[in-house]
């Protein structure tokens, strides 16, 4: 491995490390010597790797979309029905799955959207994504007659978005009444009901 490739490849592990740690004490509270805490790294070093705390702030918010669309489509890797593919994608974002870590970064990066027409921009951008990832999917599911719905798949698309942002925020929280399991199960019969799915 080239150098400059061992270069970003640390500068990609330290963002990582961060991720974690904005999803601890919060984007506002995370500073250079909380990175340097848990990755070893010093100050100096992180200053070169990203210039100010606010730019490394946002080379997190953009590492963990990156990393979740990524994740996502790995697990999709070899799946071919449009049920369980839109299944995967569902209650990953919910965080019904795996670590909460994505989402708490995630609501970080909406509260600096806020005041940062840039990063807002590409938190949209984000949105927009996965949205046409859950359109295309429910798209699909109509063509191969798995789902009966007959609204425009980019609305249903959405409506399954608000679903899974309404679940999400209680299973991040910790709401003993919608655990991940919870959330699991009413993620699965709305989508359901959402699509139309035919069941076998």
């Amino acid at each position: 491995m080239r150098e400059g490739q061992r270069a970003a490849r640390r500068r990609e592990d330290v963002l990582a490390a961060a991720c974690a740690v904005v999803a601890e004490r919060g984007a506002d509270a995370t500073r250079f010597s909380d990175v340097t805490a848990v990755t070893g790294v010093g100050v100096s070093t992180l200053q070169y790797y990203f210039g100010s705390r606010e730019d490394m702030l946002i080379a997190v918010f953009r590492l963990s979309a990156r990393m979740d669309f990524d994740q996502v489509t790995a697990r999709l890797e070899g799946e071919t029905d449009p049920w369980r593919r839109l299944v995967v994608i569902a209650s990953y974002l919910t965080g019904a799955v795996g670590s909460d870590i994505s989402w708490r970064v995630w609501v970080e990066s909406w509260r600096w959207a806020l005041r940062d027409a840039g990063l807002r921009a590409e938190v949209l951008g984000d949105y927009t994504r996965w949205r046409e990832l859950l359109a295309a999917e429910i798209e699909a599911g109509v063509r191969g007659r798995a789902f009966t719905t007959r609204a425009a798949p980019l609305d249903v698309a959405r409506q399954a978005l608000a679903l899974i942002d309404g679940l999400a925020l209680p299973v991040v929280l910790g709401d003993p009444a919608v655990d991940r399991d919870a959330a699991a199960g009413l993620l699965i019969d709305a989508l359901a009901r959402l699509t139309g799915r035919v069941q076998e």
